[in-house]
Order: structure tokens, then C-alpha cells, then sequence
């Protein structure tokens, strides 16, 4: 599969060396979803609790997101894994604004899409060790 550099940013993140929120943006067909399954075996083998959203099956509103993600706000060791984020975009100032900020310390967040996260991200200087982007080509 390749991706050896975001294969050794996510185990960063997973270890605790990295950010709390990983965001994988690329077109269609570049392998984002295989990556994220890749990186849920990885939290999996390191004993960590996954759970997986996937925006192409969820209703875009928050308690939706909440009753598929709620694991990743209960429990430090979670990873979160939300694939399709483009079909749930919509989401992202909530996810942003009110979600993330309410996963605990330890957790950890990954979300992928076709497009890259919203400018207000790299604006607010409370994301600036909290976030990492992975454009992949």
C-alpha cells in the first residue's frame, strides 16, 4: 500500500507524540478509505477501542454524528475514524466548534474527505498542535 509518512504520522498521533486530530483530504479513488482501514487495524493491534462513521450513510446532524462517534468522547484511548467527510460537510464549524473540543485528552480523531478543512482551522491558533493535514497525491 505505500504511505509509509502518513502511515508514520498517524502512529505518532497513536503513541501520543503527534496531534489529537488527523484530517486526510484527496480526490476520489486516491485511497483514503483504504488508508483508514489501515490506520483502524493499527489503533485496533495497539489495544485501542475504534470507531468508524462513514458520511456516505449518515444523516448530516449532529446527533447523528454523536450516536455513531459518542465512544471517542467516553474514553481516552478511542480512535475515531469518519470516512466520506465530504457528504457531511456541512458538519465541519459543529465538529470543529463543539465536538472535538469535548475529546479528551488521548484521544484520537480521523477524518478524511476529498476536500481539505476549512481555512477557520489553521486561523485559530488553538489547532495549531492540535491538527495535522495529510493532503494525499
Amino acid at each position: 500500500m505505500g504511505r509509509e509518512e502518513e502511515l508514520a504520522v498517524f502512529d505518532a498521533a497513536l503513541y501520543g507524540g503527534g496531534c489529537s486530530v488527523l484530517y486526510v483530504h484527496g480526490p476520489g479513488g486516491i485511497g483514503k478509505s483504504a488508508l483508514l482501514r489501515r490506520f483502524a487495524h493499527e489503533a485496533a493491534l495497539a489495544g485501542r477501542p475504534v470507531s468508524t462513521v462513514d458520511g456516505r450513510t449518515l444523516e448530516p446532524s449532529p446527533a447523528a454524528f454523536e450516536a455513531e462517534a459518542g465512544l471517542v468522547l467516553r474514553d481516552a484511548d478511542a480512535v475515531l475514524v469518519v470516512d466520506g467527510f465530504e457528504r457531511i460537510q456541512g458538519l465541519e464549524g459543529w465538529l470543529r466548534e463543539r465536538f472535538l473540543p469535548r475529546v479528551p485528552m488521548g484521544a484520537l480523531v480521523v477524518i478524511a474527505g476529498r476536500y481539505p478543512p476549512d481555512m477557520r482551522w489553521q486561523a485559530d491558533p488553538g489547532w495549531a498542535g492540535a491538527l495535522k493535514v495529510l493532503p494525499l497525491r
